[in-house]
């Protein structure tokens, strides 16, 4: 696994409005999902479609926990983002995905300028728009 999808590019790849190739990315299972993630995508399904795109979710995509310590660096990235008055931006889901993909190192894969943001100010953070043209690899 490479990245850690977001919200934000999630909904992207479900709208297929990115290129073809992350679809093959997560086809390679590099792409990985988390319960903050999972948890906002299963807002929007239909309760009678629930567990089947939960269950589909969870097929196309490697699943990797919140750590643990998760509160712990989001306390620690909360604070070095209010040193640069940027603290707002980020919603709690974020903070966890954010959290989560620091923990395994992963690239967090998003199309939402806060982590851009954030990078900017953290540098442990690495980040990859979704709809930027180019892959990583």
């Amino acid at each position: 696994m490479k990245y850690l999808i977001d919200t934000s590019a999630l909904v992207r790849m479900l709208r297929r409005q990115v290129d073809q190739t992350w679809h093959e990315q997560v086809t390679h299972g590099v792409v990985a999902i988390c319960d903050p993630v999972l948890t906002e995508a299963l807002t929007i399904a239909r309760a009678t479609e629930y567990e089947r795109v939960r269950a589909d979710l969870l097929a196309a995509y490697p699943w990797v926990p919140v750590p643990d310590r998760a509160w712990e660096i989001v306390h620690s990235v909360q604070a070095r983002l209010a040193a640069k008055s940027q603290h707002n931006g980020l919603s709690v889901a974020d903070h966890l995905v954010l959290a989560t993909a620091l923990h395994h190192r992963l690239t967090i894969l998003h199309e939402d300028a806060d982590f851009s943001t954030a990078a900017a100010i953290v540098s442990d953070i690495q980040e990859q728009r979704i709809l930027a043209g180019s892959i990583d690899t």
